[in-house]
């Protein structure tokens, strides 16, 4: 982690002597199933305030959910001491109406969210009737890994304005939609395997509705 941070500084730093840049943080992104979001959005040179734009994030909890039922006979449950968060990157491409990276502006914008898990495997599984919650017992010895990959593609409307000393502080709002695409793939487990599951792939719908505060670090030509 401390030689990405690094990496993404001396990136950041270069980028801010050639041309307009900003840093952004997310706050609530708890439901997009991530700990936080660092934006940096840069003005690309010789465009029509054009900007392109890239987000960071670790993210809550590995990508499970479906996956702890039954399986040719037997029944799988997520450990989660044994499964990675992973991690999201929020890519993005901006085109604003009237001045350089303020006001009004349309874009593409995706989302590419990494995790991996660890599936145990059970013989069977009871409910529990002091709670109402599922069991799983019978351990088979038996375990499968999965590696998701949640991957999202859309367009979005949004408003920036800078404001405060100099005009160095932003407020980002934005909203709109498009696809998901969720990709599962599965290893062979281990030898005590005795169900398993195939790869998978499922498509649904995306909606973006949120906003970001930052900070210009290097200023541009407002006027443009």
């Amino acid at each position: 982690m401390k030689k990405i941070i690094l990496l993404v500084t001396v990136v950041l730093v270069s980028f801010a002597a050639n041309a307009q840049l900003a840093i952004k943080y997310t706050p609530l992104v708890f439901f997009r199933n991530m700990k936080y979001t660092i934006h940096a959005e840069y003005l690309i040179p010789g465009t029509p305030r054009v900007s392109a734009a890239i987000g960071f994030s670790q993210n809550l909890f590995p990508k499970g959910s479906g996956l702890d039922n039954y399986a040719a006979g037997t029944y799988f449950q997520q450990n989660l001491d044994k499964s990675n968060a992973g991690f999201s990157i929020d890519p993005e491409v901006r085109m604003y109406s009237r001045k350089n990276m303020e006001g009004i502006y349309f874009g593409l914008y995706s989302s590419q969210r990494f995790s991996s898990s660890q599936l145990d495997e059970y013989g069977d599984y009871y409910q529990d009737p002091v709670d109402s919650t599922f069991v799983y017992a019978n351990p088979t010895g038996g375990i499968q890994n999965v590696k998701t990959h949640v991957a999202v593609y859309g367009i979005q409307v949004g408003y920036q304005k800078f404001f405060g000393p100099d005009d160095r502080v932003l407020i980002d709002v934005y909203a709109g939609g498009g696809t998901k695409i969720t990709t599962r793939t599965f290893d062979a487990g281990n030898a005590a395997l005795v169900g398993g599951y195939e790869n998978s792939v499922n498509n649904g719908i995306a909606a973006r509705l949120n906003f970001s505060i930052g900070f210009l670090l290097q200023k541009g030509d407002e006027s443009k």
